[in-house]
């Protein structure tokens, strides 16, 4: 699976916005260092731009369209992107604890190196998409279409799934819920202990239990 790269002009305009209002577009900018915590606002474009250690957290921008972007080490903690259409963005060695986005839509996303503890992605559809080397502990994927999708390396003790038809690469999976629903999904573990884990993971969702048979008698 070919993922698309952001595609950002060579030189790009800098700029230290303060606030977000509805229907604003950001083009080919680079931000660095900008505080936008807790903005509200609708349909907000944000196109063409490099976002390096800028603060979303708790923001709300309903329908925002993020397209051609990089987030570096940015802090998205309890954000709210419902609606959201990410296109051709990257994210990395970012802060997603809390963050959710019901019902976005996520095309050509790489996700990496970044926590996403508690995120909600109910009802979002993904197409190609990778998560790469993050945390999603307890992250709730609910409805979500994740056909396209691929976790690699990722810890996702804890999280919920419902007919997850995605590919799972060396990943953690302590307490993951729904994993009797993954059917047409693809497992692949270089560890037989990480093999094991699973089967055992997926053994215990579908409430059976392994009993050896001496413990039969």
């Amino acid at each position: 699976m070919k993922i698309a790269a952001p595609r950002l002009r060579a030189q790009l305009d800098s700029a230290s916005p303060e606030e977000v209002d509805d229907e604003e577009r950001l083009l080919d900018l680079q931000l660095e260092d900008v505080d936008l915590s807790d903005q509200e606002a609708e349909h907000v474009e944000i196109g063409g731009c490099r976002l390096t250690r800028c603060k979303l957290a708790g923001s709300e921008l309903e329908k925002l369209i993020l397209v051609d972007t990089e987030l570096t080490q940015c802090d998205l903690a309890n954000s709210r992107w419902a609606d959201a259409a990410l296109t051709r963005v990257m994210i990395s060695g970012s802060r997603m604890i809390g963050f959710a986005a019901s019902g976005a839509s996520f095309q050509h996303v790489t996700v990496r190196d970044t926590v996403l503890d508690f995120a909600s992605f109910r009802f979002a559809k993904f197409l190609k998409t990778e998560f790469s080397d993050c945390r999603l502990q307890s992250a709730d994927f609910v409805s979500a279409d994740l056909t396209g999708t691929t976790f690699r390396n990722c810890d996702l003790s804890g999280v919920e799934f419902s007919q997850a038809k995605a590919v799972f690469v060396d990943c953690t999976w302590d307490g993951a819920k729904g994993l009797a629903s993954l059917s047409g999904a693809t497992v692949a573990a270089s560890s037989p202990i990480d093999t094991l884990s699973f089967t055992s993971a997926v053994t215990v969702a579908a409430g059976i239990t392994l009993a050896h048979p001496d413990d039969l008698e």
